[in-house]
């Protein structure tokens, strides 16, 4: 009975009630800066936002896909020309098949001879934009300088732990490494002598 009203509903032209949302577009939510997120536009992409701003999604080359302006849109079919590519060179002969003239193009030229060329890549890579700073990155310049780095301060166990490590080896930072019955988490000798450093410095400010 149950399989004839189940084909019955397949066959039924109603649409079925579902709690699924469809087509809905997911929006960047900015939790970083409030002032990144009081100066976006969810009407526009992340790179367009980041344009727009002046601040850059990428540190070097593009990554994925990149957006393209009708003006700089490429003609697919280019015409030829005698031109040398990249990384191409022309030989021509004689008659005999003796060499007479080797043409290099500039990039296998500069190659042959030691250069490298990535800085100039990564010079014309460099977005436009960001060339002059907006009212946004000068706020974030301004914050950072404002903002103050909170020091962390040693628990009462930790403070507890160096105290026995102190008290039983010293200055001994090897041993203490090598202690089974302290060291049980086996922390390295440069992080037993930061604490302990951290330790004294409290020390001698109270």
């Amino acid at each position: 009975m149950g399989r004839e009203l189940q084909k019955k509903k397949n066959r039924s032209s109603i649409n079925k009630v579902t709690r699924r949302k469809q087509n809905i577009r997911k929006r960047p939510n900015i939790t970083g800066s409030k002032l990144v997120a009081d100066s976006w536009d969810k009407n526009q992409t992340l790179a367009q936002n980041y344009a727009r701003l002046g601040l850059t999604h990428r540190l070097k080359t593009a990554t994925g896909g990149k957006e393209q302006q009708p003006s700089k849109v490429k003609d697919p079919k280019p015409a030829k020309s005698n031109a040398l590519g990249h990384q191409e060179a022309r030989i021509t002969r004689g008659e005999d098949g003796s060499i007479l003239k080797v043409e290099y193009s500039k990039n296998l030229l500069y190659d042959t001879l030691g250069g490298d060329d990535d800085d100039d890549d990564d010079e014309r890579e460099t977005p436009s934009g960001l060339e002059t700073e907006t009212d946004l990155v000068r706020a974030l310049k301004h914050r950072a300088t404002l903002e103050v780095k909170t020091e962390r301060l040693q628990s009462d166990r930790e403070t507890d732990w160096v105290q026995r490590l102190v008290a039983k080896h010293g200055d001994d930072y090897q041993a203490m490494f090598w202690d089974k019955e302290l060291n049980i988490r086996q922390q390295s000798i440069g992080d037993i002598k930061r604490r302990i450093k951290k330790w004294q410095a409290s020390q001698k400010k109270a």
